[in-house]
């Protein structure tokens, strides 16, 4: 590798761009799903300079969210390339001259007709014609869209839960996206839990608070993604009951959306609860056949891929998880059969899903099983997986049990780490570089693992 590429140049620039793409299918379950699509997938890799990457952020905003996960884009570019880096974050200037180059092209929106200062971007593509309905959620499309008609008179609030990637953030922004569109003068703030208590604390630092009262309790339509953030923290959920009531009693429609109902969301006050439950609360089920079959169909147009009716039902077979794990899915299968040159089949949606994605929620899997397993197989004691010990036996013991959790479970990487003794994601993303590099040559290794997968693994996805 040269000691400084330029994306663009040349076939090594692609190997940046491909380890990437691969670091933020690790990162994505491991950040919220506002600030992944707001400040990560629109950052870009820019160069490498001897061992250090620089990553391209879309705004001083963005900038300073990248850098709050430094450590974790570190482990995931370290995981993707198998080198040890460092990692720079910069506003990129062709974006900034872009945007001045925008402003001098047309005006700039009306105040009345914008977004408001303080709310993240909408996705473009998160509109409500681009979203598949099915049983699964056709009850939460229809409030999203009668609460974009009727804002603050049609159930207020709105609370939509459900696990991850099942269209919760799509339908928060489809009444975005509707209100900006059908109703000028109307002021939106699209925020996510976290953004919230960044935008409190950092006015608390600066003796802001009035300015953030005033720029939050201005807005007509309050979208809040993944409130669960704000469980356990006293202030910024104190802060954020005043600023619920005041919209509320004005009126003003608020939509949240959590990864459980608001009965779950622990510890949440019983005055926040009871106001959540106040309006209308709807689950987001997993996507049953039919509807997988046409978020693949849609998802594949768009990639102006041509799948066979036979690979598409193949893939709804396999990939029951939720929507964003189905576009992975066929992301990945279209990108394996471009690539190794190979024809898109059924057999090959087997092959290639089954090796990468394939349910890995087995619920009878877990951490201390997967640990007591490997402490068997290296002779150790499944405690010390857990401890402080590290011994060159036990770091490879533990490596080893933190790699199949990886390989085995569904949990994030954070959960894994809490489970081997309070170790955090990057320890995770590290351990499991590491065994997979070792694998490639270490055949004892690959038969001692390939043993305790088989035996781990249940027979019925064998």
């Amino acid at each position: 590798m040269e000691d400084q590429l330029q994306l663009g140049e040349d076939s090594s620039s692609v190997a940046l761009k491909c380890a990437w793409e691969k670091s933020l299918s690790l990162l994505e379950p491991e950040i919220n799903r506002p600030t992944f699509e707001s400040f990560f997938k629109t950052a870009r890799p820019v160069s490498i300079e001897g061992s250090t990457i620089t990553i391209s952020a879309s705004s001083e905003l963005a900038k300073i969210f990248l850098e709050k996960y430094r450590d974790l884009i570190k482990a995931a570019l370290e995981a993707s390339l198998k080198i040890d880096l460092e990692i720079a974050v910069v506003v990129s200037a062709e974006q900034n001259q872009d945007k001045e180059k925008k402003t001098t092209l047309k005006p700039p929106p009306k105040p009345e007709s914008a977004l408001s200062a303080i709310s993240l971007p909408l996705n473009e593509k998160y509109n409500f014609s681009s979203f598949i309905v099915g049983p699964c959620n056709r009850l939460a499309y229809a409030a999203a869209l009668a609460v974009a008609k009727k804002p603050g008179r049609a159930y207020n609030p709105l609370f939509l839960y459900g696990g991850p990637g099942l269209g919760k953030t799509h339908l928060l922004q489809a009444i975005g996206h509707y209100v900006l569109e059908n109703c000028p003068g109307m002021r939106i703030a699209y925020v996510s839990g976290e953004t919230f208590t960044y935008h409190y604390v950092s006015a608390l630092q600066e003796h802001r608070s009035e300015d953030f009262r005033r720029k939050y309790r201005s807005v007509d339509i309050w979208l809040v993604d993944d409130i669960q953030f704000l469980a356990g923290k006293e202030r910024t959920k104190e802060e954020f009951f005043h600023t619920f009531n005041a919209l509320y009693q004005a009126n003003k429609q608020v939509v949240l959306t959590s990864d459980r109902p608001p009965k779950d969301i622990n510890p949440l006050e019983e005055r926040l609860r009871s106001r959540f439950e106040a309006g209308l609360v709807v689950d987001v089920a997993p996507p049953d056949l039919e509807t997988r079959i046409a978020i693949l169909k849609d998802r594949a147009a768009a990639e102006n891929a041509n799948l066979p009716p036979e690979v598409i039902e193949r893939i709804a077979e396999l990939i029951k998880t939720n929507v964003r794990a189905l576009e992975g899915a066929l992301i990945t299968l279209i990108a394996h059969s471009s690539l190794m040159k190979r024809t898109l089949t059924p057999e090959l949606a087997d092959e290639i899903l089954s090796r990468y994605m394939i349910d890995k929620k087995f619920a009878e899997i877990t951490p201390d099983a997967i640990q007591r397993s490997v402490a068997r197989a290296f002779g150790v004691e499944a405690d010390d997986l857990r401890g402080k010990k590290k011994t060159k036996e036990l770091a490879l013991a533990r490596h080893v049990a933190m790699y199949i959790c990886r390989e085995l479970t569904s949990q994030p990487l954070s959960m894994i780490g809490r489970a081997f003794g309070g170790r955090d994601h990057t320890s995770v993303l590290y351990a499991s570089s590491r065994i997979d590099a070792l694998l490639k040559h270490d055949s004892s290794l690959r038969q001692t693992v390939d043993k305790l997968l088989e035996e781990l693994r249940p027979t019925s996805c064998g």
